[in-house]
């Protein structure tokens, strides 16, 4: 049997990556001006986060089109695979499980599919991604692979600071008159986020400087890790690779890391963490 892979572009994995390796991926929307964009193929990373600012009103995102997600399953057919597995990001954050499930249906005679809910989101859904590569590569079976993928969830974790108050303020994630906003705008205070089974994407406190988030992000990390496990830590940044590389070094010293990758963000997610924003993944490295 022949298996393809299928994610979302929010789950971070670089597009040349994804396009190396033949894993398909269903596109959220931004909508700009009115104009919709798939968040990969028509954006410049790099553009959008640096006019996040200038933008007026601020974009807003949507899920993947259905023409979109039976477009990639498609493409699966016509390349010749008689398997996908679809590692769709948590409901808690997108209904684009549902759309995927949806054009499932379009091809339950042709084609076997597998959609698997990773329950999480962003550098977490992309870690197991990129185990689930590991593993295909060594030839491992469908259900080898979701077997291995329930049994290292809950040993994925993210963890990331934002930086740009002003994407906080205008998405409305922190609101100007709350006292939370009076006061990360009058400290300049650096919201840090980590992402859960349990929440998604969800605040985890805030600290008044890069040094002091960089302490408590790695902290959290050591906290939550097996001292005698080994992990390959995924770093993504929205422009920020400097503070990415420094947070790296820093976890590198307290916990066993085989391989660090250097994502970017995806832009829905820098639309919501703002420019600057880092987070940090770690997952259990798959033994051969």
């Amino acid at each position: 049997m022949k298996l393809k892979l299928v994610t979302d572009a929010s789950a971070l994995l670089p597009l040349d990556f994804m396009t190396k390796e033949e894993i398909g991926f269903l596109e959220s929307l931004l909508i700009i001006d009115g104009k919709d964009y798939r968040e990969l193929t028509d954006l410049k990373f790099d553009d959008f986060v640096k006019g996040l600012h200038n933008f007026d009103p601020y974009p807003t995102s949507s899920q993947v089109k259905p023409e979109d997600a039976v477009k990639v399953f498609q493409q699966a057919i016509d390349d010749g695979y008689d398997e996908l597995l679809y590692l769709g990001l948590t409901p808690k954050v997108s209904s684009q499980m549902n759309v995927a499930r949806l054009a499932a249906k379009t091809f339950k005679d042709k084609i076997k599919i597998h959609i698997y809910p990773t329950e999480t989101t962003c550098g977490s859904q992309g870690a197991l991604t990129y185990s689930a590569w590991k593993l295909l590569k060594q030839g491992k079976t469908t259900d080898e692979i979701i077997a291995y993928l329930d049994s290292i969830k809950q040993k994925i974790y993210t963890i990331g600071v934002t930086v740009d108050i002003k994407t906080l303020f205008r998405t409305g994630k922190v609101k100007r008159g709350s006292i939370k906003g009076i006061l990360v705008s009058l400290l300049k205070m650096k919201p840090i986020a980590h992402i859960t089974l349990e929440d998604a994407f969800v605040g985890y406190g805030a600290a008044l400087s890069y040094k002091s988030a960089l302490k408590k992000m790695v902290a959290e990390i050591e906290r939550r890790t097996d001292p005698e496990q080994e992990y390959d830590l995924f770093m993504t940044d929205a422009l920020n690779r400097e503070f990415a590389k420094k947070y790296a070094e820093a976890i590198k010293k307290v916990m066993k890391i085989k391989e660090v990758h250097y994502w970017n963000m995806s832009p829905v997610m820098a639309l919501s963490a703002g420019k600057n924003a880092v987070t940090a993944t770690i997952a259990p490295v798959v033994k051969k």
